[in-house]
């Protein structure tokens, strides 16, 4: 699964968050919670996007949710405190994506479709 979170950036702060990120990638990936994998930091370019940028992490099952919540490496802790500095508090948005060959379907059966048909 794809765990995504959007964000903005206060103004004037774009090129030294970019510094800071590329310098801190490696702490990402080496620092993550058991489950997880840091895929990276994304800027939006030429206009695509309501944000100034994302963050791309991987997990495996939503089991991996707890993991962070109960991750308390000082590092990671450290790495989003600083990263906080950089964003403004508008509300981002947050996005879970799923392989479709991997995504439980759940479909009306044709005789829930015929039942509701009959009822009208």
């Amino acid at each position: 699964m794809l765990y995504l979170q959007s964000f903005n950036l206060k103004e004037g702060k774009m090129k030294e968050f970019q510094v800071w990120t590329k310098k801190n990638e490696d702490l990402f990936q080496s620092h993550a919670p058991k489950g997880w994998t840091y895929r990276g930091t994304y800027a939006y370019v030429l206009g695509f996007g309501r944000y100034h940028g994302a963050v791309l992490w991987e997990l495996n099952k939503y089991g991996d949710f707890d993991t962070w919540r109960e991750n308390r490496d000082t590092t990671l802790v450290r790495l989003f405190e600083e990263a906080s500095e950089f964003g403004t508090n508008d509300p981002g948005e947050t996005v879970l994506l799923r392989e479709i060959g991997d995504t439980r379907i759940i479909e009306k059966s044709k005789i829930e479709e015929e039942r509701s048909r009959k009822t009208r």
